[in-house]
């Protein structure tokens, strides 16, 4: 297995690349953009600087993929336009099933992209481009843009989807508009009006709004139906830097209302950010397909390996659950590694870990503290903390070897649990990264490490007995 199909030759730092998750070597890429499925493929666009591993120039990069591991790279998406409307920031994509905007040829459904130009004055407006075979190539609408710049600097990151309420069907675009999120409407994806505003006095605002995404999403437990919207924020998460916060509540068509005033954060690591959802998948009403931008603004340009900079988390499934009074989102890992054997694991002696695995293990709620903390023969440590009588996990990786931009640091968050239920732990690591799953992505953590050289031994607190490793190698 490997996360993509590499285009260049290997570097010397060959340590650091990822094994089974999206990058492109001899690049720089950040945000998801334009995620749709057809046919049996997901279909990835990104932020790509085609001449550097450092932010700049912005085009849409293009992958696609069968199983959300293994990525077959493609030529350009979009081109940056720096004589015209200017440069391709984010933004998303839809399957046009009913070809409401008419570019739709032989009764196929076009494929819409969705997306802000930044001009070389900076001066950001909303634009679109459609494709006739697929996905495989676009071109420009030639009456860009669809929505001008109302006078706002931060005004971006569009994502549509489609309303079918009592009132009417219409397609709905969300784009940030500095510290709130302005909605509008259009019956052909071309001609928008503005609807509403949300996010003043509600949520983080720590930083500038950025990547929103509204859905509805059904919670199988309850059968009721809601409204999600994902903001990413820059700076303001909560260990630092980049993160993403989440609101559920209703929408009418018109206004998102969210269920109470609680900040949620859909990972409260320090290296999942910008990050939307797939368009046209199955079963889309009752889980949704996620994936992030994998690092932070906080260091972003100044990771160790400039033969590359950039990649996306592990694809999440994006699911409604009810905890209390209230709903959250649940966020697990989604890619099928079935065909990776799975065996239990006895760390009471020293063992070296592969490169690439998935560690799972239960603890219970007796136990108070439970460590997991992985080395290298360089002394450099990585950890995990489970601290049940403050009800809190640490991760830290404050010794990993990079110490640059803040990198060196803990991200600490609260944990839920249910005194009588086992926690259950799934553990993603790869080479320069960990994501941490708490009870089927009730909670997660993402980390970014560089160290050395592999962490490839663990210990594990002795109470902790059942512990399975799937070798992704």
């Amino acid at each position: 297995m490997h996360s993509t199909l590499r285009e260049t030759s290997p570097s010397q730092n060959g340590k650091w690349e990822p094994h089974f998750h999206f990058y492109k070597f001899g690049h720089w890429i950040n945000d998801p953009n334009g995620l749709f499925y057809l046919d049996g493929k997901y279909h990835l666009f990104f932020q790509l600087n085609p001449d550097a591993t450092v932010w700049g120039n912005m085009h849409w990069g293009a992958a696609e993929s069968t199983d959300l591991i293994n990525w077959v790279h493609k030529p350009i998406a979009l081109y940056a336009e720096p004589e015209g409307l200017g440069y391709i920031f984010s933004g998303g994509a839809i399957v046009d099933e009913k070809n409401t905007s008419g570019f739709g040829i032989d009764n196929v459904p076009p494929i819409i992209a969705t997306f802000t130009q930044q001009s070389v004055k900076e001066e950001q407006v909303q634009s679109i481009a459609y494709s006739v075979d697929g996905g495989n190539t676009f071109s420009m609408f030639n009456e860009n843009p669809v929505i001008a710049n109302p006078g706002i600097k931060d005004f971006r990151d569009p994502k549509v989807v489609w309303f079918d309420g009592q009132d009417g069907q219409y397609w709905v675009k969300a784009v940030v508009a500095g510290h709130c999120v302005h909605f509008y409407k259009s019956e052909n994806l071309k001609t928008w009006t503005k609807l509403s505003e949300f996010g003043e006095g509600v949520g983080a605002h720590g930083g500038v709004w950025e990547c929103p995404d509204l859905f509805p999403l059904l919670c199988e437990e309850t059968g009721q139906q809601f409204w999600v919207l994902l903001i990413s924020i820059n700076p303001g998460g909560p260990n630092g830097g980049s993160a993403t916060q989440y609101f559920i509540g209703s929408f009418d068509g018109i206004e998102f209302v969210p269920q109470d005033d609680e900040i949620r954060w859909l990972d409260h690591g320090t290296d999942c950010y910008a990050g939307i959802t797939w368009d046209n998948t199955p079963n889309i009403l009752e889980e949704r397909v996620y994936t992030a931008w994998m690092s932070n603004w906080d260091y972003a340009n100044n990771t160790p390996d400039d033969t590359w900079r950039g990649s996306m988390t592990l694809p999440r499934r994006i699911k409604l659950g009810k905890r209390s009074n209230s709903y959250r989102l649940l966020t697990p890992a989604f890619p099928n590694f079935s065909e990776y054997g799975t065996q239990e694991a006895d760390f009471s002696r020293k063992q070296a870990l592969p490169r690439a695995y998935k560690l799972s293990l239960n603890i219970s709620p007796s136990e108070e503290q439970t460590d997991i903390v992985w080395t290298n023969k360089e002394g450099e440590v990585f950890s995990i903390s489970i601290d049940l009588k403050r009800s809190e996990i640490t991760v830290d990786r404050s010794q990993t070897g990079f110490f640059e931009k803040g990198f060196d640091s803990a991200s600490t968050i609260p944990i839920v649990f249910d005194t009588s239920d086992t926690i259950c732990l799934e553990i993603y690591v790869d080479a320069c990264s960990f994501e941490c799953f708490f009870n089927d992505g009730e909670q997660c953590i993402t980390s970014l490490v560089f160290p050395s050289s592999s962490l490839n031994n663990v210990n594990i607190s002795e109470h902790v007995t059942k512990i399975s490793l799937t070798d992704f190698t």
